[in-house]
């Protein structure tokens, strides 16, 4: 079936390619202009959370950054993504459990900071992402959540820690 505008789709079609190829060179694609824009948001949050102590990033700094966290959120997902935008299927089932509770809880995009992301799994000596902190204590990843919440006893755990916040 021949097309109904052969010339415009052409037309857009190289004026997409000549912008990518414009786009390519500059900025490295679309993967180096994302991962640019975490290490932007990383930089930022870092500073912003730091405060007016210099910022540590060896390792032992980033285990007392997490274990800031952690200490400072009564529910803490460590996850890839964010609550609205998960980055993985076991992210994303882990914030659909925490959603039905109706409490609020914090999360930490593992994926804006690889210092981070690597530095959890030794913090909670658990190799997987995401990672569940109540009330200071690692619960698990998004299989344990899954068996908890259909046993209830994330939601006894989630109930007390909601408490406690009030």
């Amino acid at each position: 079936m021949p097309l109904r505008h052969p010339v415009l789709a052409a037309a857009s079609v190289a004026l997409l390619a000549a912008s990518a190829a414009a786009f390519a060179p500059q900025y490295g694609g679309a993967p180096a202009l994302q991962q640019q824009q975490r290490a932007a948001a990383s930089a930022t949050a870092l500073r912003e959370g730091a405060g007016e102590e210099e910022f540590d990033i060896s390792p032992g700094g980033t285990q007392k950054r997490i274990q800031a966290m952690v200490d400072d959120s009564p529910v803490l997902l460590f996850m890839k993504g964010s609550k609205i935008f998960p980055q993985c299927g076991f992210s994303n089932t882990a914030v659909q459990i925490l959603q039905s509770f109706n409490i609020d809880f914090e999360t930490v995009d593992v994926l804006a900071d690889e210092a981070v992301r690597q530095g959890v799994k030794e913090f909670s000596q658990w190799p997987t992402i995401p990672q569940l902190y109540v009330a200071g204590e690692f619960i698990g990843g998004s299989d344990i959540m899954i068996e908890m919440y259909q046993s209830g006893e994330l939601g006894e755990m989630i109930e007390k820690a909601k408490a406690d916040m009030m």
